[in-house]
């Protein structure tokens, strides 16, 4: 069976970091954008707590409520795009949490392969963010194209 994690690759000798090391000032930067990146990560697992929460009250008696507000929507419908919500919202959260949680040790330990890690969730969150902001985007582009060709040909 193939092993799923792969270091990351070590630069070429001479290469742009070669012989990269974080000072005191550094380390108080990195100390302090840990903090609250731990204390973001715990704020989104309690909003992602509520999100949830939401989404399945809605589910439950989303029906009900839906029907004598006139949307065009069931409530179910309603209560499972909150529970999306929750789920993607989870992955940042988690990656801020780490990110908080490993670097903060690093720092204190004064330990590499720990910073490494740190590092690593960072750039997990940021592309994880990254991509979901592409496809809500796309998300928007579609949605702005189909109400323009509907308000279009709707006046036909």
């Amino acid at each position: 069976m193939e092993d799923l994690y792969q270091p990351a690759p070590q630069p070429e000798e001479g290469g742009l970091f070669k012989h990269l090391e974080i000072n005191d000032q550094g380390k108080a930067y990195i100390d302090e954008a840990s903090k609250w990146a731990r204390f973001l990560g715990i704020i989104g697992f309690i909003a992602l707590f509520f999100i949830l929460i939401a989404g399945l009250g809605v589910l439950m008696a989303g029906s009900a409520l839906v029907q004598n507000s006139g949307m065009p929507f069931s409530g179910a419908f309603l209560g499972l795009i909150y529970i999306i919500m929750a789920l993607l919202y989870f992955f940042p959260s988690l990656y801020l949490y780490k990110f908080g949680s490993v670097t903060r040790r690093a720092i204190q330990a004064e330990n590499l392969s720990d910073l490494n890690e740190g590092l690593r969730y960072l750039k997990n969150f940021f592309r994880f963010t990254g991509i979901l902001t592409i496809v809500v985007i796309g998300f928007y582009i579609i949605a702005f194209l189909g109400f323009g060709i509907g308000a279009v040909t709707s006046r036909f």
